[in-house]
């Protein structure tokens, strides 16, 4: 049997999504442009289901976001980026800063401290290096060992 609007979604890999004939008439799913393909509505329900369990939390990325918002406030991650110079784009940088400071918090040598409840007051919201050695011994490791991190260097 032919797949049909009746009896079929359009399932796109890329984003783990299913649509509507309608909503992917030409093809291609409406969100990321790759192509879909015709799956029968319960494997369009389980497949939905089974991706929703292994995608990660938005807390999570969120968490992320605010740890980001963070350390480049006020130009930090420009400064940190132009110092480092680091063989990387700056968004694969702040990326990867930002995946390190997570790692630091997780392992007791960088903190971050921010109120119960959100305030205007961005200076509640703050990066403290617990361990300055380890902090400056993992930006050398992040930025390659050609990165200037002592006096005179």
């Amino acid at each position: 049997m032919p797949a049909t609007s009746n009896n079929s979604y359009l399932w796109c890999d890329h984003c783990r999504r299913s649509f509507n004939h309608e909503d992917a008439a030409d093809g291609v799913c409406p969100i990321c442009k790759e192509p879909v393909k015709p799956v029968g509505k319960f494997n369009a329900i389980l497949r939905g289901l089974m991706a929703n369990e292994l995608n990660p939390s938005p807390l999570t990325s969120k968490h992320r976001q605010l740890v980001k918002l963070i350390w480049t406030r006020n130009n930090a991650g420009e400064e940190y980026y132009r110092l480092l110079a680091p063989e990387m784009s700056y968004a694969r940088f702040e990326t990867a800063m930002t995946n390190l400071l997570c790692r630091g918090a997780d392992e007791g040598w960088v903190e971050f401290s921010m109120p119960p409840s959100p305030k205007d007051d961005e200076g509640l919201y703050a990066l403290k290096v617990i361990d300055e050695n380890r902090f400056l011994n993992e930006l050398q490791t992040l930025s390659g060992p050609e990165a200037a991190l002592t006096e005179g260097d």
